[in-house]
C-alpha cells in the first residue's frame, strides 16, 4: 500500500508538469478582431455625419456649414475603405484565426497590445510578462523537485527525501496558482479580450494538491511538518496587516503611494507630528475610548455571564421561550435599530453622554448565547448544589465558584467587546457632536477630510495608536484563552 501511494504521488506529479506545457489560455480574437472593430467604429462615424449633414439640408443651413459637414462626410468615408481594402486583403492572405498561447513556456503573442488606460485607472493591472514567466518556471521547477526527490527517496516514505518531497509539492501549488491568477491580469485592448482560463487550468493545481495530500496523510513525520508549515503560514497571513500598518507609520506619504514595503523607513517622528498638528489630541482619544470600551465590556461580559448562570442553573417556566428570545434578538443587525435607538436616546437628553454607549451594553445577546454554551459543556451543577447545602448564597456561589470558572470564556467574550466597542465608529459619530468626547476612530476617520493633501502616514501612525491597547488587551488575556482551550478538550 505505501508503494502505491508513491507511484501515485509520482504520476499526478508528473501528469501536472506534463500539462503545463499545453496551450491553456487563450485570446479568441486577432489582428482581423482588431480592425473589424476600427471599421464598425467608422460605419457609424460615417452615418452620424450623413445623418448631421441631412439635418443641415432640412434646416436651410449656409453652404459653408453644409460644405464642411460633407467634408467630415468623405474623409470618414476614405478612412473606412482603406480599412475594408485592408481587410479584404487579411482574409486572402488567411491571416484571420484565433491566437493562443501556452502557459508553459510560451509568451503572449506580438499582435495583442497592452490597454494603458486600464493599466492607469486601476493599480490592480501589471502586466508583467517576465514576472509572469518566471513564476511559471518557478513552479515548474519545485514540482519537478519534488518528483526528483521522490524518486531518490525510492518509496522510503519515512525518509527525509519524501518530508521535503512534500515541502516543494506545497510551494509549487503556491507559486502555480499565483501565477494561474496572474494570467488574468493581463489588461488587453478591446477587442481581444482578456486572457480565457480554460479546464486545464483547474487539473494543474488539483493534480498537484491531491498528491500532496495522498503524501502527507499516511505519513506521520510529513503530516506533522506539513501541519507545522501550515501553521506558520497562517501566523505569517495572520500577522502581516499589522506589520504592514506599523511600517506604513515609518513611511512618508510619497512612499506609500509608491508601493508595499516590508521594511521601516524614517518617517516616524514627522508623521507623529503632522498627525498632532492637525488638532489630533491622542490623550483624549485614548480617555474617551478607553471609558466606553472598557466600560461597556465589564458590564457587557459580567451581566452576560449572570444570564448564562441563570438560563444554566435554574430550570423555571418560560426559560427556553426567553434563551429562544435572546437568540432571535441576535438576528437583529444593529443598523436597523440605529435610528429609532437615536431618537430614545434624544428625548432621554443623552446626546453627548457616554451614557448611552456604555449602559446599554449590558445586553448583549450574542455573549448570552456563547456563556451559556460554555457553561454546558463545563458547569457540573453538583458544584452548584454543594454551595448550596454549605449555605453560600447565590450571588457568593456565582461570584466565587462558577465565574473562575467562566474565565476562559469571558476572556475570550472581552476581547472580541473590547475589539468591538474600540473600534465602533457608527454610534459614537451619532451620538457625540462635542469635540472633546470624540473617540480615537472618529478622530482618525478626520485626518482624511483634509482638501489640500491627504497624509498617509499621518493616518497609518493614527490607526497604529488605535490599535495597540487592543493588541495589549488580546495578549494580557491570551493565557485564559489556552485556558479555554485546554479546558474544552478535557475529557472525563
Amino acid at each position: 500500500m505505501k508503494r502505491t501511494r508513491w507511484l501515485v504521488v509520482m504520476f499526478l506529479l508528473a501528469v501536472t508538469l506534463g500539462l503545463m506545457f499545453l496551450p491553456v489560455a487563450k485570446f479568441p480574437e486577432n489582428v482581423m478582431g482588431s480592425l473589424q472593430g476600427e471599421i464598425d467604429k467608422y460605419t457609424r462615424r460615417v452615418g452620424d455625419y450623413q445623418a448631421t449633414y441631412d439635418r443641415y439640408v432640412k434646416q436651410g443651413e449656409s453652404q459653408k456649414k453644409l460644405d464642411k459637414q460633407m467634408e467630415k462626410v468623405n474623409k470618414a468615408k476614405a478612412t473606412l475603405d482603406e480599412l475594408l481594402k485592408e481587410a479584404e486583403a487579411l482574409q486572402s492572405e488567411s491571416a484571420s484565426g484565433g491566437l493562443s498561447y501556452a502557459f508553459l513556456p510560451g509568451p503572449l503573442p506580438e499582435e495583442l497590445v497592452f490597454d494603458q488606460v486600464r493599466i492607469n485607472e486601476s493599480k490592480l493591472y501589471k502586466p508583467d510578462v517576465p514576472q509572469y514567466n518566471l513564476l511559471v518556471y518557478l513552479a515548474s521547477g519545485l514540482l519537478l523537485g519534488a518528483l526528483m526527490l521522490l524518486a531518490l527517496g525510492r518509496g522510503k516514505l519515512v525518509s527525509k527525501f519524501y518530508t521535503f518531497s512534500s515541502i516543494l509539492n506545497l510551494a509549487g501549488i503556491l507559486v502555480l496558482l499565483y501565477a494561474v491568477l496572474r494570467l488574468e491580469a493581463f489588461p488587453i485592448k478591446s477587442p481581444y479580450e482578456d486572457a480565457k482560463l480554460t479546464g486545464l487550468q483547474f487539473p494543474l493545481i488539483l493534480l498537484p494538491f491531491t498528491a500532496l495530500i495522498i503524501s502527507a496523510s499516511g505519513v506521520k513525520n510529513t503530516k506533522r511538518t506539513m501541519i507545522y508549515i501550515l501553521c506558520t503560514a497562517l501566523s505569517v497571513l495572520s500577522i502581516l496587516p499589522f506589520w504592514l500598518m506599523i511600517v506604513n507609520s515609518t513611511r512618508s506619504t510619497h512612499q506609500i503611494q509608491q508601493g508595499m514595503s516590508l521594511l521601516p523607513s524614517t518617517y516616524f517622528q514627522n508623521n507623529l507630528n503632522i498627525l498632532t498638528g492637525k488638532q489630533f489630541d491622542i490623550m483624549v482619544g485614548f480617555k474617551n475610548s478607553a471609558i466606553i470600551a472598557f466600560g461597556s465590556t465589564i458590564l457587557s461580559v459580567y451581566f452576560s455571564a449572570l444570564t448564562a448562570y441563570g438560563l444554566s442553573v435554574y430550570n423555571f417556566r418560560g426559560s427556553k421561550f426567553l434563551y429562544s428570545f435572546i437568540l432571535a434578538i441576535i438576528m437583529i443587525p444593529g443598523q436597523v435599530t440605529a435610528t429609532g435607538f437615536y431618537m430614545f436616546m434624544y428625548r432621554l437628553n443623552l446626546i453627548n453622554s457616554y451614557v448611552p454607549l456604555i449602559i446599554p451594553a449590558i445586553a448583549s445577546p450574542g455573549t448570552v448565547f456563547f456563556l451559556k454554551q460554555y457553561l454546558s459543556a463545563n458547569l457540573q451543577l453538583s458544584l452548584v448544589e454543594a454551595s448550596r447545602i454549605d449555605g453560600a448564597g447565590e450571588f457568593f456561589t456565582f461570584n466565587r465558584i462558577v465565574m473562575p470558572l467562566m474565565m476562559p470564556a469571558m476572556a475570550t467574550m472581552g476581547i472580541m467587546a473590547v475589539i468591538g466597542s474600540w473600534n465602533n465608529y457608527l454610534t459614537p459619530l451619532m451620538l457625540l457632536s462635542n469635540p472633546t468626547m470624540k473617540t480615537l476612530p472618529m478622530m482618525v476617520k478626520e485626518l482624511r477630510g483634509d482638501i489640500y493633501r491627504t497624509e498617509y502616514g499621518s493616518i497609518y501612525v493614527g490607526l497604529t495608536l488605535t490599535a495597540l491597547p487592543l493588541m495589549v488587551v488580546y495578549f494580557a488575556l491570551s493565557k485564559y484563552i489556552i485556558a479555554g482551550v485546554a479546558v474544552g478538550g478535557v475529557k472525563e
